[in-house]
């Protein structure tokens, strides 16, 4: 029990370090050395010694984790060759790990890779079962921020069809499911988008009262991490 709990506190840390290096790049948007910091922590957890099938779930949870931020972190760095494969290995030891918000996470992001590489049929599959295994949870803060996401990156597909209407009614939604559970970062993005969707549809004075609600929950997401 001593060498498992060992084991689970140091995959923890790893976990705490990929957490950090998310918000300092958040902070700081120095995303080369937030892509060091991600790459370090997978290697510390591709080296753990482990000593039980728990804690090998633990490692592949928290891998498949930081093969996302990996992920990200070189789009904003304009190098994502490869990030298909990435986020697929990062599916499949959500997986293996048996937790449920990892795998919706890595499925989230193996759509959203497919989006940004031009294929909408098959990332919409991803969206599609996402949002059929969220939809109705109340209780896990995790799940339902995925389902949050989700909807906001359907806005944008919405948007790319030049569909308005129907991306506000899902953005206001989106915002609403958000709000519920406090994720200053996804409210920053779901009023960044109706802002945006207001400028167009030449209301400047909601336009610019969502530009500012963003600019709100942008600072609220750097002092609370969430």
């Amino acid at each position: 029990m001593t060498d498992r709990s060992d084991s689970f506190r140091r995959i923890q840390k790893i976990e705490n370090s990929i957490e950090d290096a998310l918000w300092d790049s958040v902070q700081d948007e120095d995303y080369e050395k937030a892509l060091e910091k991600y790459q370090i922590a997978k290697r510390d957890l591709e080296s753990l010694e482990l000593d039980t099938p728990h804690d090998e779930k633990e490692r592949k949870r928290v891998l498949s984790y930081c093969l996302m931020r990996i992920n990200d972190v070189m789009e904003h760095l304009d190098q994502s060759e490869g990030s298909i494969e990435r986020a697929k290995e990062s599916l499949r030891l959500a997986e293996e790990s048996e937790d449920k918000v990892q795998t919706l996470r890595s499925k989230l992001a193996v759509g959203v890779n497919y989006l940004n590489h031009g294929n909408l049929p098959k990332a919409e599959s991803y969206f599609t079962d996402i949002i059929l295994q969220t939809h109705d949870e109340t209780d896990n803060q995790d799940i339902i921020q995925v389902y949050g996401w989700t909807l906001i990156v359907r806005v944008n597909i919405l948007l790319g069809k030049s569909l308005y209407n129907q991306a506000k009614e899902l953005a206001l939604q989106s915002l609403g499911v958000l709000s519920g559970i406090k994720n200053y970062a996804g409210q920053r993005t779901a009023c960044s988008l109706l802002s945006k969707i207001y400028q167009i549809e030449g209301d400047d004075e909601q336009s610019s009262f969502y530009r500012e609600r963003a600019e709100d929950y942008a600072q609220a997401a750097k002092e609370h991490r969430k």
